[in-house]
């Protein structure tokens, strides 16, 4: 097996390459000079002028070839990258500095002098600890370390049998083990320092395939939440219709069995939409792409607004809705998403009313505990183990429907439950018992929290009739350029009594008479979008009211129409929410 005595022979270019940056890095040429000063200066017999000129313009020589090789090689490093020929040619010029250095402290030996024990013992030391040192110069391949320690070695043992006569034979085999043993040590080291470098190579590309893998996986998530909104959007329109048809025609219809069926339509159409909002919602969250709009957010409010979206559902099923807000608590108000808030309070009553008992009770808790917020929702429904307690924040994980019964979701409000407490930076305290019931509370995180004077509600419309009473012979401007979603809307408002006016396109508004409702699609085949026609109409009918309907879901679309102070309802819209829209419009 040839000896390989240079580092290009057995290593690939960039290791070569960065083992060479080392050593040049490593190298010092001027402490080789100041040691041979030190040599004369510490010399304890006084040493010929003639040897002393010699040997110190012989250091200097070495030092400034070693300045010229460093200096040298680092302008090469800088260069966009170092060739193998460029590298064969450093290596070759490394060698020649070594074997100067060999050299050099290899004829020390002339400062030996015969009989001068101390003399000589001082001068050796030096001698010992230059080569020790060297060992340093093995990073450069074992060609260099080579030449330099032989070089050193012959030229010292050399002078041995004149300065030594009696004795030197012993030394020179103890010089000679000496030298073999810094050899094996120099090439452990170098070994050890040439598998730390392959070992962070090695970190260097994983953490680089790694950053490559994440940025594809964020790529995906980015490309499957664009097409889920442009899907979404377009899925949203029949659904939207579906259900102000739907709206319409129960409005038309006696009380019966027909009622009771349109009402079946309604609920499919309100669990179609509620999907349509999990999925988009879990996809911006996974995909890193929802972007938090912190505000502060009154929490007593909060509770009672939420709570209440759910007390039909929760009197459908003969479900008690109770809330319980500490006393501390009643007027505070803290720094948060609400919207994100609202979906994660949304979800955890959504599945507490969904896997409760006829004639049970659903508590909504607000609470200080260790000086943090917690939100908890109780339910007297069927309970889990405590064991499958990871699975069920998992996406389309249901423990309690094998049957995957539609009625009781796909399983994926957990699953944005999971993921918004992420992005709101809480926590989630899971407790069940099976058979007794569930409580999932939300620890808020510490932030600044502030008194809020107490709301004065304005009193409700004693009943439905008197709403539709309000809305009657009301002017609605309506901008939607989806014909079917348009056709819907126009037919459930005239239902209610509304004069409704349609524009497909925007051009055409202004010649229209002063509405005092205005809806508009956000999404419409101008260059303009919608918020920017409503802000318009609205500075030229200040006294008309805008709303937004849109089944576009991007947060930016959200904050702009905030920004303009418009209120924006993402399709496909509860027609029950919608009405009472339009009664505090027109309030």
């Amino acid at each position: 097996m040839a000896i390989k005595f240079f580092n290009h022979q057995q290593y690939d270019a960039p290791s070569c390459a960065e083992m060479l940056s080392l050593g040049v890095q490593q190298t010092r040429p001027h402490l080789s000079f100041l040691l041979a000063i030190l040599a004369v200066i510490t010399a304890v017999k006084p040493l010929a002028i003639s040897i002393i000129a010699i040997w110190l313009s012989a250091a200097f020589i070495t030092m400034m070839i070693g300045f010229a090789f460093k200096s040298y090689s680092q302008q090469q490093f800088t260069a966009a990258s170092l060739s193998l020929p460029k590298l064969q040619l450093l290596e070759k010029v490394g060698m020649f500095y070594s074997a100067c250095i060999g050299l050099l402290w290899g004829n020390s030996s002339h400062l030996l002098l015969a009989g001068e024990v101390e003399h000589n013992l001082v001068i050796t030391m030096i001698y010992l600890g230059v080569c020790a040192g060297a060992g340093s110069i093995a990073i450069f391949g074992l060609g260099h370390f080579l030449v330099g320690s032989i070089g050193a070695l012959w030229f010292f043992i050399g002078y041995f049998p004149y300065v030594f006569p009696l004795h030197w034979l012993e030394l020179s085999g103890f010089f000679i083990i000496y030298h073999a043993v810094l050899m094996r040590m120099a090439l452990e080291r170098n070994a050890i320092i040439i598998a730390n470098m392959r070992l962070r190579r090695d970190k260097e590309q994983l953490l680089v395939q790694q950053q490559q893998e994440v940025e594809k996986a964020q790529q995906a998530n980015i490309e499957k939440s664009a097409f889920l909104a442009a899907a979404s959007h377009d899925l949203r329109q029949p659904v939207h219709a579906l259900m102000l048809l739907g709206h319409a025609l129960k409005l038309r219809l006696p009380t019966g069995e027909n009622v009771r069926l349109v009402e079946r339509i309604l609920e499919a159409g309100q669990a179609l939409a509620e999907q349509f909002n999990n999925l988009m919602d879990l996809s911006h969250m996974e995909g890193g792409i929802y972007k938090l709009n912190i505000q502060r957010v009154h929490l007593a409010e909060f509770i009672y607004r939420q709570s209440m979206g759910h007390q039909q559902v929760a009197q459908q099923k003969n479900v008690q809705i109770r809330i319980k807000i500490d006393h501390r608590l009643q007027q505070q108000a803290i720094e948060s998403d609400q919207a994100l808030l609202g979906r994660v309070l949304d979800n955890l009553l959504a599945n507490a009313i969904k896997f409760s008992r006829p004639q049970t009770k659903v508590l909504v808790a607000l609470r200080l505990k260790n000086k943090h917020i917690v939100l908890s929702v109780y339910d007297q429904g069927i309970g889990f183990p405590l064991a499958e307690k990871e699975q069920i924040f998992k996406p389309y994980v249901q423990l309690n429907n094998a049957n995957r019964d539609r009625a009781k979701g796909i399983g994926l409000g957990l699953s944005i439950v999971h993921e918004a407490k992420v992005l709101l930076a809480a926590k989630i305290d899971v407790k069940s018992t099976v058979g007794r019931g569930s409580c999932f509370s939300l620890v808020l995180p510490q932030s600044p929290s502030y008194t809020i004077q107490p709301l004065v509600y304005a009193a409700k419309p004693a009943n439905e009739q008197q709403s539709l009473d309000k809305l009657r012979h009301r002017k609605l401007l309506l901008v939607e350029d989806d014909p079917m979603s348009a056709q819907a809307l126009m037919t459930w408002a005239q239902d209610l009594g509304l004069v409704v006016d349609h524009h497909p396109q925007p051009d055409t508004v202004m010649m229209a008479e002063k509405p005092d409702i205005i809806i508009c699609d956000i999404r419409l085949a101008s260059i303009k979008d919608g918020i920017e026609w409503l802000s318009e109409w609205l500075v030229y009918w200040p006294d008309a009211r805008g709303l937004l309907i849109s089944g576009e879901l991007a947060a930016e679309t959200h904050e702009r129409a905030e920004q303009e102070g418009l209120l924006l309802l993402s399709k496909p819209v509860d027609p029950a929410v919608l009405l009472q829209t339009f009664m505090g419009l027109l309030r």
